[in-house]
């Protein structure tokens, strides 16, 4: 047991994402005139989402053992303790929602309701459940990015929820583009993902649909009323979306591992890039 296994616990690729969004929507909704404040917001965002990704972690310890993508990771691999791993989870969330409460507790609230929908909702109500898992989970995903930029304009409107949409709509393309060439380890876990229960081509329909979505929301951020966006986030989100679509329509051409996984790759950094795009272009 060390440090290392703790950091690995917290699932931290994924983790940082999620904070960087945060981040990146804080600077959006004018965090620079700010600093302290986005950085409290900003530090309450990583210690919940490491939290919620300790348990959940927890959570799947049973079904992750039997996944060759996840059967390495400290917990089904014993070299983190089920208890302890509950009790670091638990500690990280606690102290992610004091920190959240000098942003404001109307903040706080919102990641609650973010946490609740990850842990509860999706891990242990219907990810072992229904196919239609990660639709009801992903509005966790947009919860950064909402809270980081609402807490810096001090209010909650349409440009908050859009940037949230756009991680709510990133989150199944990305994650059934990985469970297409992971069909086969879902299955063996019995986790009803979308290409184990409906099969691969009506999955990929859904990848295709759900693109496209993302793809009409990135470019249509800078003709939001009231934009603080420019030319450069309407090229480089049609530059985005492009490839996006163009990997989307080749998926339904040759429904198979390979051109998922290179979806799945492509989303990989596509929400990195395309905050810190908008980032930039608030700030210049």
């Amino acid at each position: 047991m060390s440090l290392r296994s703790y950091w690995e616990l917290t699932n931290p690729n994924i983790v940082s994402l999620l904070v960087f969004t945060a981040f990146a929507a804080g600077i959006i909704g004018g965090g620079i005139s700010d600093p302290v404040r986005l950085i409290e917001i900003t530090v309450a965002i990583a210690l919940c989402s490491m939290g919620a990704r300790s348990l959940t972690n927890y959570v799947d310890r049973d079904i992750d053992i039997l996944m060759n993508r996840t059967r390495h990771r400290p917990l089904p691999s014993g070299v983190v303790l089920p208890e302890n791993a509950l009790a670091y989870g638990v500690g990280l969330v606690s102290t992610g929602l004091v920190v959240s409460a000098a942003a404001g507790l109307l903040y706080s609230g919102i990641i609650l309701f973010g946490l609740i929908d990850n842990i509860v909702v999706y891990n242990v109500l219907t990810k072992r459940r229904t196919p239609w898992n990660i639709v009801l989970g992903s509005p966790s995903g947009g919860v950064p990015a909402f809270v980081g930029y609402s807490a810096m304009t001090g209010r909650i409107d349409a440009m908050a929820f859009f940037l949230a949409a756009i991680v709510v709509l990133w989150t199944p393309v990305h994650i059934w583009s990985l469970a297409i060439h992971s069909k086969e380890d879902y299955g063996r876990a019995n986790v009803p993902m979308l290409p184990v229960v409906v099969g691969v081509k009506a999955a990929i329909r859904c990848v295709a649909c759900t693109s496209i979505l993302l793809a009409i929301f990135t470019v249509a951020l800078p003709f939001l009323p009231g934009s603080p966006f420019h030319l450069l986030t309407l090229l480089s989100s049609a530059v985005l979306a492009v490839p996006l679509l163009v990997m989307s329509a080749h998926l339904i051409k040759s429904p198979n591992e390979k051109s998922a996984w290179r979806l799945f790759k492509f989303t990989a950094p596509y929400l990195a890039i395309l905050f810190t795009v908008m980032a930039i272009d608030v700030l210049i």
